[in-house]
């Protein structure tokens, strides 16, 4: 696994005259006022490196022998939609709640991209 850097960026609180908070990492509105302005550091996005795939997960199709001498193509398909939700399951519960939402966001892609 890799960390990638991430930059850090003020955040600002702004409140408007009617109590509304807005925070951003830009100027107050007009009509709105600083209440406070705080150093955001992100924590570093941890990329998996790319694995070659075992043997047995091969997406290469088996043939099959029928009597009569034809043969058929079978595609053994492994569960990948379970197999991510359970990946996604195991990091949630190995961060706790240091979970941010690039990486919830990360995870739930990869459950998406399998399951559809």
């Amino acid at each position: 696994m890799t960390a990638v850097p991430a930059s850090a960026q003020t955040v600002q609180k702004c409140v408007a005259v009617d109590g509304h908070v807005t925070l951003t990492s830009g100027a107050c509105g007009a009509g709105q006022r600083l209440a406070a302005s705080y150093g955001a550091v992100p924590e570093p996005v941890v990329k998996a490196a790319a694995r070659p795939r075992p043997v047995a997960e091969s997406r290469t199709p088996r043939v099959a022998a029928r009597s009569g001498g034809s043969t058929t193509r079978t595609k053994r398909t492994p569960d990948r939609c379970q197999a991510a939700r359970d990946r996604r399951e195991r990091t949630l519960q190995r961060v706790g709640l240091k979970r941010t939402f690039d990486l919830l966001r990360r995870l739930d892609d990869e459950v998406w991209q399998a399951c559809r």
